[in-house]
C-alpha cells in the first residue's frame, strides 16, 4: 500500500494545504504533459508480487517485518498484514524475451524469500487468498505495525462511520463486519507494469480495462476466503469491500469507491484520471512533500509531484495510471488485477497474454469501445471474476456495429492470435511469445485455472471424508507441493 510515512494524526488545515498542493500538481502535470517529448521511450515492464508467509500447518506466520530487517534487500517491501510480503522486481524492456527474464525474477524472488523464511518454519506461498485462512487470523493484531497503515485505517473509518462489512455470494455465501482494515490483507496479487507513451495513454488504458476480464478470468486463483467457496477471484470483492470509505443511506449522493474498475473510458490522455481521482476521493495521507508543486518550471527536471503520487496510492482502481519522475519522468498503467500465483511461469504467462491483448488490440479500439459502453466492460470484470472460465461477456460484434454475449472461453480462444502479433509487434521475440501464449492455450484448453483446481481439489477431499477445515489443509499442501515442480497449473495432478 505504498511510501511510509511517519505521523498518524492529521489536523483540518494538514488537509487544506494538501489539497492545495494536490491542484496545483495537476496544473504541473498538465503542463508535464503537453511538452512533446516528455515521456517518451522503449517500452518497458515492471512487476510486484504480493506472498503469504505460512507454517507447516498451513497457518499464517507473522514474520514479514524480521524478514525485511533479516534480508536487507532494497527490492522487499512490508505489506498490510505481517503474514504478508511484497517482492518489488527489476523493470525489464519489452522488446527481446521479457517472459522468460520475468520467470526467471520470479523464481529467483521466490527462492530469496523461501531462504529467508525456512530458518522460521515459514513457508511462501504465491495464491491469491490462503484456503486455510481463518476469522481469527484478520484481526488488529494482524496488521503490520507501521503509522502508514494505522493511519490509513483510522481515516477509512473516519470516512465511512461505522465498521467494514464484506458480504459475497458464490457456491456458499459470507457476511462479517470488522472495524479493521486488514480484511483487505487476505489478498495478495501480482502486479504488472506497462511504460506507455503519453500521446498511446488512452488508446492503451482502454484497451487494458477492455481486456483485463478475459485474463482475470483465466488466471483466477482466489476462489476460498474463510474457508467459502465464493468467487473464483473472490479478491475482486473482497478489496472493494473491505476498504470502502463511503457512508451509507445519509442522503447525499455517494462517491465511487476507492477500489473501483472505472467511471468512464478515458477520452484524452492520462491526466484525466489524475484529476478524477483529485475530485472524487478525499485525502486519506494528507503530508507534504519537501518543495510545492507550484515551484517547478519548463526545462526542470521531472517534478516529484509527491503528493500527488501519495494520493493516488491511496485509491486503488484495477487499473491505475502512474507518474513517475524517473528517467526523466514517465507514465505507467499498473494493472492490479491479477492474483499472486500457481507459479513462475503461470504469471509470466498471464502476463504475455494480458500485454499481448493490449498491444494486439490497441490500434483498433475506438471502433471497439463505440460499441460498448463502460458500464458494460464493467459488468464483464465483475462476471470474470466471480464465475472464471464459465462466464459469458459481452463483446463487441466483428462486423456489425453491436453487441453480443459469448462465452469468455471462446472469445479468448478468438484473440489468441491478436495477442501474438501485439507482442510481436511490441518487439517480443516469436520464440518468447509463443512459450508463455502456449502456456495460456493450455489452460484455456483444459479450462483450468488456479481457481478451478483448488475447487475440484476441495470437492475430491471433501468427498473423501474430510471436513472442510481439514480439506482446505490438504488443498494448500498439494498446491505448495505442485508449485514446487514449477509446472503450470495446467499441468498439476487432480488426482486427490
Amino acid at each position: 500500500m505504498g511510501t511510509n510515512i511517519d505521523r498518524e494524526q492529521f489536523t483540518a488545515s494538514d488537509m487544506k494545504r494538501f489539497t492545495t498542493r494536490l491542484h496545483e500538481s495537476l496544473a504541473v502535470l498538465h503542463e508535464l504533459l503537453d511538452q512533446p517529448d516528455f515521456g517518451r521511450g522503449a517500452p518497458s515492464l515492471g512487476a510486484e508480487l504480493e506472498t503469504y508467509i505460512a507454517d507447516d500447518a498451513g497457518r499464517v506466520l507473522p514474520l514479514n517485518q524480521r524478514l525485511i530487517d533479516e534480508m536487507q534487500d532494497p527490492q522487499v517491501q512490508l505489506e498490510l498484514n505481517r503474514f504478508n510480503i511484497e517482492y518489488n522486481l527489476t523493470p525489464l524492456p519489452l522488446a527481446g524475451a521479457p517472459f522468460a527474464a520475468l520467470e526467471r525474477q520470479l523464481e529467483a524472488a521466490l527462492s530469496r524469500l523461501q531462504d529467508a523464511a525456512t530458518p522460521h518454519g515459514g513457508h511462501i506461498v504465491p495464491i491469491g487468498i490462503l484456503p486455510s485462512l481463518t476469522r481469527a487470523d484478520l484481526g488488529a493484531h494482524a496488521m503490520t505495525e507501521l503509522p502508514r497503515y494505522r493511519a490509513l485505517e483510522r481515516r477509512l473509518k473516519e470516512l465511512r462511520g461505522e465498521d467494514f462489512s464484506v458480504e459475497i455470494h458464490g457456491q456458499d455465501s459470507i457476511a462479517l463486519t470488522s472495524s479493521h482494515v486488514a480484511l483487505e490483507g487476505a489478498n495478495t496479487s501480482f502486479q504488472l507494469h506497462l511504460r506507455v507513451d503519453p500521446d498511446r495513454f488512452a488508446d492503451t488504458f482502454n484497451t487494458a480495462q477492455l481486456v483485463t476480464p478475459l485474463v482475470l478470468a483465466l488466471g483466477a486463483n482466489s476462489p476460498l476466503f474463510l474457508q467459502r467457496r465464493l468467487w473464483d477471484e473472490t479478491r475482486i470483492a473482497l478489496f472493494k469491500q473491505s476498504v470502502d470509505d463511503r457512508q451509507r443511506g445519509n442522503g447525499a449522493w455517494r462517491r465511487p469507491s476507492r477500489v473501483a474498475f472505472g467511471q468512464g473510458w478515458v477520452r484524452r490522455g492520462a491526466w484525466e484520471l489524475f484529476a478524477e481521482t483529485v475530485a472524487l476521493h478525499p485525502p486519506l495521507l494528507p503530508v507534504l512533500g519537501d518543495l510545492a508543486p507550484g515551484t517547478w518550471q519548463p526545462g526542470d527536471p521531472a517534478p516529484a509531484l509527491r503528493e500527488l503520487r501519495l494520493h493516488m496510492g491511496t485509491v486503488w482502481p484495477w487499473n491505475r495510471a502512474v507518474y513517475d519522475p524517473a528517467d526523466g519522468g514517465h507514465l505507467r498503467i499498473e494493472m492490479r488485477a491479477l492474483p499472486a500465483g500457481p507459479t513462475p511461469r503461470d504469471m509470466a504467462a498471464n502476463s504475455a497474454l494480458l500485454l499481448g491483448l493490449v498491444l494486439g488490440l490497441r490500434d483498433d479500439i475506438e471502433a471497439r469501445l463505440s460499441a460498448i459502453p463502460c458500464r458494460h466492460a464493467e459488468y464483464n470484470f465483475y462476471r470474470a471474476a466471480q464465475h472464471g472460465l464459465e462466464a459469458r461477456l459481452l463483446w463487441p460484434h466483428r462486423r456489425h456495429h453491436r453487441l453480443e454475449e459469448i462465452p469468455l472461453a471462446t472469445l479468448l480462444e478468438e484473440l489468441l492470435p491478436h495477442a501474438r502479433a501485439g507482442l510481436i509487434a511490441g518487439g517480443v521475440t516469436p520464440a518468447d511469445a509463443d512459450a508463455f501464449l502456449a502456456v495460456s492455450e493450455a489452460r484455456l484448453a483444459a479450462r483450468t485455472s488456479g481457481a478451478t483446481w483448488q475447487r475440484g481439489m476441495l470437492a475430491a477431499f471433501e468427498a473423501g471424508g474430510l471436513s472442510r477445515a481439514a480439506a482446505c489443509q490438504r488443498v494448500l499442501e498439494r498446491y505448495c507441493a505442485e508449485a514446487a515442480t514449477r509446472r503450470p497449473v495446467a499441468d498439476w495432478s487432480t488426482e486427490a
